[in-house]
């Protein structure tokens, strides 16, 4: 026979599951399945209401780029970005705000028709959805350069649910939801394919630039390298480089669009002072590209006076603990033509030392994330001070990236960090 304290764990054990069901824990936002009744009343009451859907994910690059903790914290961040619009009124205080499902990377806003709005049989025209997304995408490209936020490229559908007796609520809601959903994928479709065609024009007229970074001894300043950076000339259909990127590397047009980059920066590489080395960067299949064992790449360096001993390839540290066999097959012939590799963005969340090691590193290039305010945070500084402790066990030099303040420079330099790049030592110039 059960007790009264057996029933209560049990019931609170029940409301716990359908709770886990229904609010999301990571975003503290509730689902559809929990405001929908909500979202009747709107309905009811203002006689039609817009559905806004926003989806972070698109087409699920984004966290197998980032990794799910920094992509969790980008969902996180989100949700903290739509609940802020409240308070400055681009989303109105009776409007709801919830994810799709739990731990999804999906988020529904729902807001109430006006009476113009709700009098149109069929509302079109400047939809408030519209001035909402201006403001997001805004927001989104406005956040800190070392924000999770600034990878996302956000898909979004909207549709109207309006009154109709022959239908029952629920069912016109999620049909609206649905609809939403099927206009986000379609204009997603089309801007595929605008940007794959902008992708080939790029390749086949020779469309980016490239600028040189420098790479400095922190104790003094003097410049051992540049790391080449790809630029558009120009460009419709991305927002960012990185967005360019992400897109080239889900596309059979990376390997030569990477052949572009990298013969784009070899040729600017002219203008370098000599002696100093060239760091370029690469995607797992550039590595893998025939055209740096086959001489290709040598002959491009030797026009330009330089030799693969004066070039260091940079992989991230997800490619580096991501990709195995073939790709370290790859890279060990890669290696033995005299190339040197460097590991970028470490501390950003992959990290497999053993699998790490297995790359032989010559650099490990540390992520902005822990050298940003490293002379204000212990934590920063003893993690850091780690990390370099094994770069010596594996005999390979650190570079911190994102060195902005003297501060951080006199802090990195205490720890036994030779070399830095960021703007404290050189800031891009606009295009």
């Amino acid at each position: 026979m059960a007790t009264p304290e057996a029933d209560y764990y049990r019931l609170r054990t029940e409301w716990l599951r359908f709770k886990s069901h229904l609010f999301d824990s990571l975003t503290e936002l509730p689902t559809l399945p929990a405001t929908i009744e909500e979202v009747r009343r709107i309905v009811e009451s203002r006689g039609a209401a817009e559905v806004l859907y926003l989806d972070l994910g698109r087409s699920g690059r984004h966290e197998t780029k980032l990794g799910w903790a920094a992509y969790d914290q980008a969902i996180r961040d989100f949700a903290g970005l739509l609940i802020s619009l409240r308070a400055t009124g681009e989303i109105g205080h009776h409007d709801l705000i919830c994810l799709h499902t739990v731990r999804s990377d999906r988020f529904l806003i729902f807001r109430g028709a006006g009476p113009d709005e709700a009098a149109r049989s069929n509302p079109k025209g400047p939809e408030p959805s519209e001035v909402l997304l201006a403001v997001l995408r805004s927001r989104l490209a406005g956040a800190p350069p070392a924000s999770a936020l600034r990878s996302i490229r956000l898909g979004a559908g909207h549709a109207w649910i309006r009154e109709d007796p022959m239908v029952r609520a629920e069912r016109g809601i999620q049909q609206a939801v649905a609809d939403a959903i099927l206009g986000s994928l379609e204009a997603r479709e089309g801007a595929e394919v605008a940007r794959r065609d902008e992708l080939a024009q790029m390749i086949t007229h020779g469309g980016v630039r490239t600028v040189f970074h420098p790479i400095v001894r922190l104790r003094d300043g003097f410049v051992v390298g540049h790391e080449a950076l790809t630029r558009p000339l120009s460009s419709r259909a991305f927002e960012s480089v990185e967005d360019l990127f992400a897109f080239a590397e889900s596309t059979d047009l990376i390997i030569d669009f990477e052949r572009l980059c990298r013969s784009t920066a070899i040729q600017s590489a002219r203008s370098l002072p000599p002696g100093g080395l060239l760091f370029l960067n690469a995607s797992a299949q550039a590595v893998e590209d025939p055209e740096w064992a086959t001489g290709g790449v040598d002959k491009l360096l030797h026009a330009s006076g330089l030799r693969p001993e004066d070039v260091v390839v940079e992989i991230t540290e997800r490619v580096a603990i991501v990709y195995h066999d073939a790709f370290r097959l790859a890279l060990r012939t890669f290696k033995d033509r005299g190339f040197r590799v460097a590991v970028d963005d470490m501390g950003a969340g992959y990290s497999s030392l053993q699998a790490l090691a297995s790359v032989e590193p010559d650099f490990l290039k540390f992520d902005v994330s822990l050298v940003r305010d490293i002379d204000r945070s212990g934590i920063k500084r003893s993690l850091l001070e780690s990390l370099r402790m094994l770069a010596d066990k594996i005999r390979a030099q650190v570079i911190a990236e994102g060195v902005e303040r003297e501060g951080e420079r006199a802090t990195l330099l205490a720890l036994g960090i030779e070399l830095g790049q960021g703007f404290h030592f050189h800031r891009e110039e606009s295009a």
